[in-house]
């Protein structure tokens, strides 16, 4: 586990995945992220590459094959070399080889850099093709929702918007997204609720605010996840348990498992070209 430090935050990263596994605040005593518990989920802050969301038979079509493919892909279980730490700084990169060839037959790098700040992180990521490929991001962080108090449950929080929001919202119905029409209509604030997460992943597009806040009725902590430009917010936590996280992600697109299985003809890739690449960086900042 490599650790960044600072006067005010101390974070864990694991090279399995480049995943920031803890930050945690030490004058105040306070952990943003989820702890891994596997009764609720066993992950922290997953990155995910090459696609988002599951497929209808958990495989892909690609140059002529067909190859296993995860949900939301297989960077957040892969082996990350580390390049650089620093004290407030870790980089590392996951290059294809023939165990990444296994699911995805396309030769590219994907460097990650997570950069601790005063007051949360920076994590960016840079993929880069060495020849033709289809694929997308995301970043899929998991807040803590204790950081307001032992007792503090998710009916408690709300995810705050710069602007007024009117747009819909897809959700899965045995794998296939069903729209649900006006599901923000002029609004600055989404209350939480089990109701609507029970029915899976909120997927939001066509957002016009570039922050949202994760926000509590019940204290003073929150987080402000700055999109970077990302396309599309997912609101997720685990359907019909009392789970102690949520998690609020910023994707270039996020598929349902009805979708094509051919990357090239999946809807919401990403078509790099040999020798191009393309960076996202987003920051949480925590309060």
């Amino acid at each position: 586990m490599i650790i960044l430090q600072n006067n005010n935050l101390i974070m864990e990263i694991s090279e399995v995945g480049a995943e920031i596994h803890s930050l945690y605040n030490t004058q105040t005593a306070v952990q943003y992220i989820h702890d891994g518990n596997p009764a609720f989920w066993a992950r922290h802050t997953p990155l995910l590459f090459p696609v988002t969301g599951p497929l209808s038979d958990g495989t892909i079509k690609a140059k002529g094959g067909t190859y296993p493919m995860p949900v939301n892909g297989f960077a957040r279980d892969a082996r990350f070399a580390t390049i650089e730490t620093k004290q407030h700084e870790a980089s590392f990169v996951l290059n294809s080889d023939e165990r990444t060839r296994a699911f995805y037959p396309f030769e590219f790098s994907l460097t990650v850099t997570h950069t601790l700040l005063d007051n949360g992180w920076t994590s960016s990521a840079v993929i880069k093709a060495q020849e033709d490929l289809f694929c997308t991001f995301g970043w899929h962080p998991a807040f803590n929702l204790a950081m307001n108090g032992p007792d503090v449950k998710l009916q408690s929080y709300y995810v705050e918007f710069e602007t007024p929001e009117s747009v819909d919202r897809l959700y899965p119905v045995n794998g296939i997204f069903t729209r649900q029409a006006g599901f923000l209509q002029n609004q600055t604030m989404l209350e939480l609720s089990r109701e609507e997460l029970d029915k899976g992943p909120i997927v939001l597009n066509g957002l016009k605010s570039r922050k949202v806040m994760l926000k509590s009725k019940k204290g003073d902590r929150g987080v402000v996840v700055d999109r970077g430009g990302l396309p599309t917010l997912v609101i997720w936590t685990k359907e019909r348990v009392d789970a102690p996280y949520v998690c609020i992600e910023p994707m270039y697109s996020f598929q349902d498992a009805g979708r094509n299985p051919d990357l090239s003809k999946m809807e919401g890739m990403l078509h790099l070209k040999a020798g191009e690449s393309r960076r996202f960086s987003n920051t949480f900042t925590v309060f």
